[in-house]
């Protein structure tokens, strides 16, 4: 269990508080956590509100779960399959909502501080590790791997745009990484 509060002389607070727990064995580990990430900044005077109105809001750090699982099951002396499983939750963010015209220009309006969050990230990733017969000198290994082996899009960031057909507005996902193939060779002399 860990908590932190801490002042800043700009008049902002942030607080910390969350539980770890990890489950460890021979071949494989899981771990969780859960925390929140908050932050308070009021303002210098009676003009200035501060930030979300001088009211706490999550920062872009928080991530209220996580949870990772880790496996290595050997199957014989040449072959070793790994596991890698992570999911957290997804980064807190703004979305408008609403938005007003001045002049030419679509000028959108924002809630709340950090009140929405984008998807939920997770991923699943798949290696097997093959150790070829040895040599009087040398070791050698090839490891053959998967990232995010179910090619799920995880949410990087969101923004939002007019669409030109419809000119309604409309949200739109930017995911880097789908599912990457890799192989590696070890050469230890």
């Amino acid at each position: 269990l860990f908590f932190s509060t801490q002042k800043t002389e700009s008049a902002m607070l942030r607080s910390l508080v969350g539980s770890e727990m990890c489950i460890r064995d021979s071949n494989y580990w899981i771990a969780y956590t859960w925390s929140r990430s908050e932050q308070k900044t009021v303002g210098k005077n009676s003009f200035e509100t501060g930030i979300n109105s001088g009211k706490w809001y999550n920062t872009g750090h928080d991530k209220t779960h996580d949870l990772s699982f880790v496996s290595s099951y050997k199957i014989d002396n040449r072959l070793t399959l790994n596991t890698n499983f992570i999911f957290q939750t997804g980064q807190p963010t703004n979305y408008p909502v609403g938005q007003y015209q001045y002049m030419d220009l679509i000028v959108p309006n924002y809630g709340n501080r950090n009140s929405k969050r984008l998807p939920n990230y997770h991923r699943l990733d798949l290696s097997i590790k093959l150790i070829p017969k040895k040599e009087k000198k040398y070791k050698r290994e090839w490891v053959f791997g998967i990232y995010n082996i179910y090619n799920r899009d995880n949410a990087n960031s969101l923004f939002f745009r007019e669409n030109p057909d419809t000119l309604k507005n409309e949200a739109i996902q930017l995911s880097i990484f789908g599912i990457v193939p890799s192989v590696s060779y070890i050469f230890i002399f």
